[in-house]
C-alpha cells in the first residue's frame, strides 16, 4: 500500500510530492527507481542499495516493525529523493513508549550497514530534507527520529537539521578508516610507518619461503560455496580461540551474507579473497564493492598461523589486488575501535547518529522510563560484576530478536 500526503513544504517553491511506501510488494516494485536515484546521487553507497535493504529487511525485520519508505516525486512523477525507514513500536521492561523511525539496515543485534543516509538527487538536498521534514510533521505515527550509521559529511544532514529545528541530537558514534588505492604498491608501502612495512614483508616473505600460497579473487560462481564455507568456518575457529562467539552464531548473519554475495558476483559488486596454504584456503576476507569502494565486510584465518601474523599478510595482499585494479579508488575498513586499522589507514570518516523526539505523552513517558533505567543501571554497576552484566545482556538481546 502507498499512502499519500502532500509535503508541508518548509520552501513552498521545492514542489515535491511526499509519500510514504508500507508494504513489501510495492517495496519490491521500487528496486529499478532505487537504484537509478542513488546513481544519481552523493550518497553512492553498497549499504544504501535497494537488494542489501531488502534482503536485510527479509532476514531481520524487528519483531513488531513495518517498512516506512518516504518517496519524494517531482512534478513528473520522478523520484527525487527517498528515506529507507522502518516504524516500530519500542518497549522497555515490557512497556510500550516511543514510536521510531529509523534506517533500514539499523537497530538489531548485528551492525550491518554503514554509511546511510536520506538518498537525493545530487543538487537536491535541501529540497528533499525539507519534503521529508515536511511530510513527518504531517504525520502522527511516529514519536522519534533514530538514524544511526549517518557519515557525518552527509550533504543532507545540516538541511535535515534546520528543518527539525534546535531538539535535533547529533552524537559522534563511530570513525571508518579508508586507503586510497589509486596509487602504487610501493607508493602505499612507502606510507606505512616503517615498523609495519618490516613486519609485513618479512611475513609476506617467509610465508612464501614455508608454504606454497596461491592467493585467489573469487570470479564466479562455481568457486563461490567453497569460498564462503571457509569463510564461516575460519570466521568462528578464530573467534572461538578467543572465547567469543564470533558473527556467524548470530541469527541470520550467515543467510544475509551469502545471499548477498551470491547477488553481488553477478552484479559485479563482490569481493571474497582466499588464501591457501598447501592447498588448504587458511584466510578468506570478504568486501562489497561501489562507485569505486570496497567495503571490507568479514574475514577470517585460522588461527593456528595468529602468531604468524596471517591475518595481516592476508590484509597486505587484499589491499594490492585493489591497488591494481581500476576498477577500486578506495579500500574502506568500516568503522570499529580496532587498532590494527591504524596501522594500515591515517585517513578517515567520522560517523554520527540522529536522534530527534516529538513533543507529546509517549515521548514523555519514554524520557522518564529512561531515567528510572539509568538510574538502575547506575546501581547494577556497582554491585554486579561486568562479565555477568554483558552475559546477560546478551542473552536478552538474543531473546528480543529472536522472536
Amino acid at each position: 500500500m502507498i499512502e499519500t500526503m502532500s509535503g508541508l513544504q518548509v520552501k513552498p517553491q521545492a514542489n515535491l510530492h511526499a509519500a510514504v511506501v508500507t508494504d513489501e510488494a510495492a517495496f519490491t516494485e521500487l528496486a529499478q527507481e532505487w537504484d537509478s536515484l542513488l546513481d544519481q546521487s552523493d550518497q553512492c553507497v553498497y549499504f544504501l542499495r535497494w537488494s542489501w535493504n531488502y534482503l536485510w529487511w527479509r532476514v531481520f525485520k524487528p519483531a513488531g516493525s513495518s517498512l516506512f519508505l518516504i518517496t519524494c516525486r517531482d512534478t513528473q512523477n520522478k523520484l527525487i529523493g527517498l528515506a529507507p525507514f522502518y516504524l516500530r513500536q519500542r518497549r522497555l521492561v515490557g512497556i510500550p513508549h516511543v514510536r521510531e523511525l529509523s534506517f533500514l539496515g539499523t537497530g538489531v543485534f548485528a551492525q550491518t550497514s554503514e554509511y546511510l543516509e536520506i538518498i537525493s538527487r545530487r543538487g537536491c538536498e535541501r529540497t528533499v530534507a525539507e519534503a521529508v521534514v515536511g511530510f513527518l510533521q504531517n504525520d502522527r505515527r511516529w514519536d522519534r527520529l533514530w538514524l544511526n550509521e549517518m557519515p557525518a559529511s552527509s550533504l543532507v544532514l545540516p538541511f535535515l537539521h534546520t528543518a527539525l529545528g534546535d531538539a535535533v541530537q547529533i552524537m559522534p558514534i563511530n570513525r571508518s578508516h579508508h586507503i586510497d588505492t589509486t596509487v602504487s604498491w610501493e607508493t602505499f608501502r612507502q606510507n606505512l610507518s616503517r615498523s609495519t612495512r618490516k613486519h609485513l614483508t618479512r611475513q609476506m616473505r617467509r610465508f612464501a619461503e614455508s608454504y606454497a600460497c596461491e592467493f585467489n579473487r573469487v570470479q564466479d560462481a562455481e568457486q563461490l560455496p567453497l569460498a564462503l564455507d571457509a569463510l564461516v568456518q575460519l570466521h568462528q575457529a578464530r573467534w572461538n580461540s578467543k572465547g567469543e562467539p564470533g558473527s556467524f552464531a548470530l541469527p541470520g548473519v550467515e543467510e544475509l551474507l551469502r545471499e548477498a554475495a551470491r547477488a553481488s558476483l553477478a552484479q559485479g559488486r563482490l569481493r571474497l579473497w582466499t588464501l591457501k596454504l598447501n592447498g588448504e584456503i587458511k584466510a578468506v576476507r570478504l568486501a562489497f564493492l561501489d562507485n569505486g569502494i570496497v567495503h571490507a565486510f568479514q574475514g577470517g584465518f585460522d588461527p593456528a598461523y595468529a602468531k604468524d601474523s596471517l591475518g595481516s599478510v592476508m590484509l597486505g595482499l587484499c589491499i594490492r589486488d585493489c591497488l591494481d585494479d581500476p576498477d577500486v579508488r578506495e579500500y574502506d575498513f568500516m568503522s570499529g575501535a580496532d587498532v590494527y586499522k591504524d596501522w594500515w589507514a591515517k585517513s578517515g570518516r567520522d560517523i554520527v547518529t540522529f536522534v530527534y523526539l516529538r513533543s507529546g505523552l509517549r515521548p514523555m513517558v519514554y524520557t522518564n522510563l529512561n531515567r528510572a533505567r539509568d538510574a538502575s543501571r547506575s546501581v547494577l554497576r556497582v554491585v554486579v560484576p561486568q562479565s555477568v552484566r554483558k552475559a546477560a545482556f546478551r542473552m536478552l538481546e538474543r531473546r528480543h530478536y529472536a522472536k
